[in-house]
């Protein structure tokens, strides 16, 4: 009996467990097993390792599987050899803004000030030989003479699938806003969103932050520095649930998609800058149902929490929380891990009353070794969907572990600016970030050519073809092909402590 005889069925039960190198090997035996590979077996792997482009979405339906698979592949080595193609999205900005990202099937978005930038996403069929373009396709003001000035805050797209060119904007006013994005067809310069495309879902009053947005399917979660949060569903008939967790608030996260739902809140707090409180059918829980607590005695805060993306190493789970914290660390919570969780009894000093409360302790943490700032910014996806970002909050760095492996590195921003990134998306191949200068791209993929991403200002001192930009290259450091260059370096002695998921 030869693999001829075993049926077409059973092979592709096998391929499951093939790697992509044994695919390939057992596509070049014969006619019958390249058909069924090419029909099949690249197909079977894409499912079982997926890699999430957002930006890749209106180029990726028209390639075949094959393609996907050779793509994703080159994407994991690149991540695995930390080699990327480093691009600036934009000239400097006025001033020193507190930007912020956010990102969809679409476009990416880019907060700064009063304005939102806009970059669409090309389509491309060429990939891996011309990767698809990134494009500014327009800049929206979100203030004139009827409504004041106001700095944006936050900002949050709908899920994928719902309305691409709807956005919650949260403003330094307090105020949270839904905006319909109108169309740039036709129009020029910077268009003003009109009070018929905006829709006013909150206010946590003039002296309160809007510090952080969360949206799902059924929900929108604003946070305030006051530590005032509101939850809307969207489900018309449902009053606004508000709570205040007595602190001052940094970050939120609303988990929604399991049967256990809830929201995450970071802080800055002595006992506990980071817990959560249960969503249930009746509103979101009044008092915490789980603290999430560090080996730290004293003070500390919570500046950004973010989950495990579907394809992560850990599973499909959104019981996942990877937070970025104010002594450097990123710390990485389970709260399907029970060998962590201990309770502990709290007593409510009015009533005298005592809870009972589960506490968990992080899985895994992580720092940067030769950094010792705070993490304004924490993403996790890129290669396998198994590394987590972080932005920390000076000299443009952004730190890389690999939750994999004991492994990281950092990297400092296109321009070197002596600020934090406020903001950072791993959007699988590529990732987006924004300090207080412009936004920027560190791209993994194949096919990133110099028309890949917008154009940046060119010193007519040098000339159209060195490329060579004031703020962001001396003349002995000018961009290097498509990209610019970047100081990077290794975590030798990176810290990797806690449990193993």
């Amino acid at each position: 009996m030869t693999i001829l005889d075993i049926p077409a069925d059973v092979i592709i039960v096998i391929m499951h467990y093939l790697s992509i190198r044994e695919l390939a090997f057992l596509s070049r035996s014969c006619r019958y097993l390249h058909t069924i590979v090419e029909e099949f077996g690249w197909r079977v792997y894409l499912n079982l390792h997926p890699l999430s482009t957002k930006s890749y979405s209106t180029s990726a339906p028209s390639w075949c599987a094959r393609t996907h698979v050779r793509v994703n592949s080159y994407v994991d080595e690149q991540w695995d050899r930390s080699l990327f193609v480093a691009r600036p999205l934009s000239d400097r900005w006025e001033g020193k803004l507190q930007p912020i990202l956010a990102i969809n099937a679409s476009r990416l978005l880019i907060a700064a000030g009063n304005l939102i930038y806009s970059y669409g996403f090309r389509t491309s069929s060429n990939v891996p030989d011309d990767a698809p373009g990134v494009f500014l396709e327009a800049i929206y003001s979100t203030s004139d003479t009827t409504h004041p000035k106001s700095d944006i805050t936050s900002l949050t797209c709908l899920p994928d699938g719902v309305n691409d060119g709807q956005v919650f904007v949260g403003y330094a006013n307090g105020t949270v806003e839904k905006i319909s994005l109108p169309s740039m067809k036709g129009n020029k310069g910077t268009p003003y969103v009109l009070p018929l495309d905006r829709e006013v879902y909150d206010s946590h009053g003039g002296d309160n932050i809007v510090e952080s947005l969360s949206v799902t399917s059924t929900h929108m979660l604003s946070f305030s520095t006051s530590g005032a949060a509101s939850l809307h569903s969207f489900a018309s008939s449902s009053p606004v649930e508000k709570i205040n967790v007595n602190a001052r608030g940094w970050s939120s996260l609303l988990s929604t998609r399991s049967s256990h739902r809830f929201a995450a809140f970071g802080t800055s707090s002595a006992l506990n800058p980071l817990l959560t409180y249960d969503i249930l059918p009746t509103g979101i829980s009044p008092v915490p149902s789980y603290l999430l607590p560090t080996e730290l005695t004293h003070s500390s805060a919570v500046y950004d929490i973010t989950s495990a993306p579907m394809s992560s190493p850990w599973g499909a789970s959104d019981q996942i929380l990877i937070s970025g914290w104010y002594d450097g660390y990123v710390r990485v919570h389970d709260l399907r891990a029970s060998n962590t969780a201990r309770t502990i009894t709290r007593t409510n000093e009015d009533t005298s009353s005592s809870t009972s409360i589960s506490a968990f302790e992080p899985t895994l943490s992580f720092s940067d070794p030769w950094s010792f700032e705070p993490i304004y910014s924490v993403s996790s996806g890129g290669g396998s969907g198994a590394h987590i970002a972080a932005g920390s909050a000076r000299h443009s760095v952004i730190a890389f572990w690999d939750v994999r492996y004991s492994k990281g590195w950092s990297v400092h921003a296109p321009g070197n600016d002596p600020s934090p990134v406020y903001s950072v998306v791993l959007d699988g191949a590529r990732v987006f970030g924004a300090n207080q200068s412009r936004g920027f791209v560190l791209d993994f993929g194949p096919g990133v050519k110099e028309g890949t991403y917008p154009e940046v200002e060119v010193n007519s001192q040098t000339g159209p073809r060195q490329r060579v930009r004031r703020d962001l290259n001396t003349l002995t450091r000018a961009p290097i092909g498509a990209g610019f260059y970047v100081t990077k370096y290794s975590h030798a002695r990176s810290k990797w402590t806690g449990k193993s998921l």
